[in-house]
């Protein structure tokens, strides 16, 4: 379940930890901007850390054109499929070294490359749907409006915001910051623990190929 604040909640708790709740030193503005700053981070964490948390997905519908516009923002491709009726078949990135050999094909799609700000499907599909999972870039919260809400994540990352905002903060004006990047320090290695504990009782497995596609030709298993 997400955790979210306000954009107005956010900027009046790094002031209020930072004890400048009435201080005009640092603008409205300046507090979203060091927020959105942080935001960032705390994104980059749970994304290196391999968290799904902040993905989401985009349809491709295939014409027969020989690449495609990646989705808006993208940060990391996780997986491209092709929807077959009620069914997914995943297609496997391509390796450089395959290239050749699907180069001119026209057909069913099984590989994906991405190039640039493209994917590039082989075969060639004329036609039919197919899903990117990616995980988007970190949004930029510096033109949120006060009633717009942000995700922390967690309590930790909560904590892991604040504090980081309000040692920005203090060091802009020239105050003791020890305390605050003391404290984001410990917050950040809560939040790098929750990022990790992504699955709390259930180890994770290994997939094989054949397990997840029925309809694979054993002769394409190298």
């Amino acid at each position: 379940m997400a955790r979210t604040f306000t954009m107005t909640s956010l900027v009046s708790a790094c002031q209020d930890f930072a004890d400048k709740t009435n201080d005009t030193h640092i603008s409205t503005a300046q507090w979203k901007r060091r927020i959105s700053f942080r935001y960032g981070e705390l994104y980059q964490i749970v994304v290196d850390g391999g968290g799904r948390y902040f993905e989401t997905e985009s349809s491709i519908t295939a014409t027969g054109a020989t690449s495609y516009n990646e989705p808006s923002s993208i940060l990391h491709i996780l997986e491209v499929t092709r929807v077959d009726g009620s069914y997914r078949r995943k297609l496997d990135e391509l390796m450089i070294q395959e290239r050749a050999d699907f180069m001119g094909l026209t057909g069913t799609a099984t590989r994906w490359e991405f190039q640039d700000d493209q994917i590039i499907l082989y075969p060639n599909p004329p036609s039919g749907t197919y899903k990117v999972l990616y995980i988007p870039q970190a949004t930029d919260l510096s033109a949120y409006a006060d009633g717009d809400l942000v995700d922390v994540a967690c309590p930790a990352g909560e904590r892991f915001l604040i504090w980081s905002v309000v040692a920005d903060a203090l060091a802009k004006s020239e105050s003791n910051a020890v305390d605050a990047l003391r404290n984001a320090a410990a917050a950040r290695l809560d939040f790098e623990m929750w990022a990790a504990n992504r699955a709390l009782t259930n180890p994770r497995h290994r997939v094989t190929r054949d397990e997840c596609d029925i309809d694979r030709d054993p002769a394409e298993y190298r």
